[in-house]
């Protein structure tokens, strides 16, 4: 099974994770973790919290109208994968490359250490201009022109996409 992991990226037009996935021919699971300690960080309000839950709202409404089963969580997200998992081995998890606060970041070391030690591909792709471990500026502005020069993803195969309860 795959995972699609959505975090803030909470759409399904130009989503290059969901598109990845469904080019996979395995069925998948769109996977959304609301995770209470990030919420809990003083960077974080109550205000952002409320955008998040109408984005989540809005994420709900745009895959029933594709047919899409949109599992939700709450809780640590190394837990959620692993009880998943245990149930469903998971192949390939593709997500959006966190770039927000150093908590998300740990979070994310933490599920690549996971996945690792689970023989999990996790496929992570940037939306924004932020890459990861660069040793140097040098090459930045070349990445940044390809990442803006890429076409947006407009569909993808909806069939492939399974519920988890």
């Amino acid at each position: 099974m795959n995972i699609v992991w959505f975090k803030r990226d909470l759409r399904l037009y130009d989503h290059t994770p969901l598109y990845k996935a469904s080019l996979s021919k395995e069925k998948t699971l769109c996977l959304l973790i609301i995770e209470p300690l990030l919420w809990k960080e003083p960077d974080l309000s109550d205000r952002q919290f409320t955008f998040y839950k109408e984005c989540i709202e809005d994420l709900k409404k745009q895959a029933q109208k594709l047919n899409i089963p949109l599992t939700i969580r709450v809780g640590d997200t190394v837990t959620i994968l692993e009880n998943i998992h245990k149930t469903d081995p998971i192949n390939t998890l593709f997500s959006h490359q966190e770039t927000w606060n150093n908590w998300t970041y740990q979070r994310d070391i933490a599920v690549k250490k996971w996945a690792q030690s689970n023989n999990v591909t996790w496929k992570e792709y940037c939306q924004f201009a932020v890459f990861r471990q660069l040793k140097n500026r040098d090459g930045w502005s070349k990445k940044w022109n390809e990442l803006m020069n890429t076409s947006l993803i407009s569909h993808f195969n909806a069939d492939l996409f399974t519920s988890y309860e």
